[in-house]
């Protein structure tokens, strides 16, 4: 008995006494405070559970007592609304997209208020393409027309060489069937970009049709010059590699980088509209028209006179 007074277990049954006997006088000093606390503390995550667990069998309870064309209702009415809900965030993430790229040509419309932008993504690419073309997801119910510039805020990709109702196709600029009317931005030279098979594989086009005195020299930045009614003013389209003679004339072209890479381009904008647009196209038709109408009443003359 003696041995158990020494023991660490009464000396432990002591402190938990002491400790016991403080909390019950504190507590009555403090009216009961830390004691509802403690038992709070100590109830609330088993109330928690307890809440779960009754909620749970109330809903297993509800749900056991549905037919089973009630609960296969029920099951094709959650399955709605979830097919609801990705719809929702698909268009959320459209619209997202759609609306960075805005922002990134914000610049561009504020300087030329007459454009007309529709945002597009390239949903296809043709490997046997040596010119890179592409498949976008905008045709002719969003206004998307032929002959329409297509570019990226870094500048010029191509135009649309084909139009669906739902997609568009897209010729690059490294397509030799690409031709735009372009002037150099430093010293006002101008010349036509376009391309062949060899600079097109180097990503490279030319400016060509350049003076033998030109001025135009590496570094240099070109932009359309907004002749043709193809493209508007003032798009960028790449800058001055090196200027060399053409070997079949006098003059001079000058390799120019694009730009833009449009082989790895993702997110472009259609120029749908701008001042000026399809010009000249239109007086190239209206003057077809005119030499047409004037041959035909000249044959019919000729006929008369016979």
């Amino acid at each position: 008995m003696k041995d158990f007074f020494h023991s660490k277990s009464f000396k432990l049954l002591i402190a938990v006494v002491f400790i016991l006997l403080g909390l019950m006088l504190y507590t009555a000093s403090s009216g009961g405070s830390l004691t509802e606390t403690l038992l709070g503390f100590l109830s609330t995550p088993m109330q928690r559970v307890s809440t779960v667990v009754t909620n749970n069998a109330a809903t297993a309870a509800t749900n056991a007592s549905l037919s089973k064309e009630e609960l296969l209702a029920k099951i094709s009415s959650l399955e709605s609304e979830n097919a609801e809900l990705r719809s929702k965030l698909i268009n959320y993430y459209t619209y997202q997209q759609q609306n960075a790229q805005l922002l990134k040509y914000y610049q561009l419309k504020k300087d030329n208020p007459d454009l007309k932008l529709t945002a597009a993504a390239v949903i296809g690419r043709d490997p046997n393409d040596l010119f890179y073309g592409f498949q976008i997801d905008r045709g002719k119910s969003s206004g998307i027309a032929l002959n329409d510039p297509v570019i990226t805020e870094n500048g010029v990709v191509g135009w649309i060489s084909s139009v669906n109702a739902s997609y568009s196709r897209v010729t690059t600029l490294l397509s030799p069937d690409t031709k735009i009317s372009a002037i150099d931005k430093v010293n006002r030279d101008s010349g036509v970009v376009s391309t062949n098979l060899k600079m097109a594989d180097q990503g490279l086009v030319k400016l060509g049709y350049l003076s033998a005195d030109t001025t135009v020299k590496a570094g240099d930045i070109i932009v359309t010059s907004g002749i043709g009614g193809i493209y508007p003013r003032d798009l960028a389209i790449g800058t001055v590699k090196k200027v060399g003679h053409e070997t079949t004339d006098v003059s001079l072209y000058a390799e120019v980088t694009p730009f833009v890479d449009v082989k790895t381009v993702r997110d472009v904008m259609v120029i749908t509209y701008f001042n000026g647009q399809g010009q000249a196209l239109d007086d190239g038709t209206s003057s077809s028209s005119s030499s047409s109408s004037s041959s035909s009443a000249s044959s019919s003359a000729s006929s008369g006179t016979d």
